[in-house]
């Protein structure tokens, strides 16, 4: 019989909960506006596809937690997780509603959104969690060219939604998603992911 090990079912019990925790939030303020731009909002498909999104937005986050944790994964695994958090990210920045042409140039109109309603901050903490996986894919970089690529990215995608009419050319979303590239690509420098 193997011993109990109450450490380890701490650690996993924390990151089931806290994957659960992010899950539901991505769930909640990426998803569920997703979710009727591909199905009409009510009947039984409106539902079992929304079931189906939060399970899969929980199941993912606690993957990914348990990845980011572990630091270990077997190669097939980690392509069904890469495949999702792109296909996540396409459906957070361009299967939104299409709205009108707005420019924020201002940083600080974001930041002051942010601290003055709780939905704005949610968004830029979920803003800035998306492209922090984005920092393993440049990690060999060097950081003259990272530095680079983490302005072009989110500028380049800034430009595709106010083209497309599917969000806000916002500076302070150019800021967060450079941070987000960037905790990733040191994150992983100093704690390399191993995949088997």
């Amino acid at each position: 019989m193997k011993n109990f090990n109450g450490k380890k079912l701490l650690k996993n019990f924390a990151i089931a909960l806290l994957g659960a925790v992010i899950g539901y939030l991505l769930y909640y303020s990426v998803l569920m506006e997703t979710i009727p731009l591909l199905v009409e909002s009510s009947g039984v498909k409106y539902i079992a596809i929304s079931i189906l999104a939060l399970v899969i937005s929980v199941a993912g986050c606690i993957a990914v937690l348990s990845l980011i944790i572990n630091r270990k994964i077997n190669k097939q695994l980690f392509f069904i997780i890469c495949v999702t958090y792109y296909a996540v990210l396409f459906a957070a920045l361009f299967l939104r509603s299409s709205i009108e042409r707005v420019f924020i140039f201002n940083p600080m109109t974001g930041l002051i959104d942010t601290f003055s309603n709780w939905e704005m901050a949610l968004q830029s903490i979920i803003n800035l969690a998306l492209f922090i996986p984005m920092g393993y894919f440049v990690r060999k970089l060097k950081y003259s060219k990272l530095f680079i690529f983490s302005i072009g990215i989110p500028l380049a995608i800034e430009l595709i939604q106010v083209a497309t009419k599917r969000g806000f050319f916002d500076v302070f979303d150019i800021l967060l998603y450079f941070i987000g590239i960037n905790k990733g690509y040191f994150i992983f420098k100093k704690w390399p992911l191993i995949v088997k």
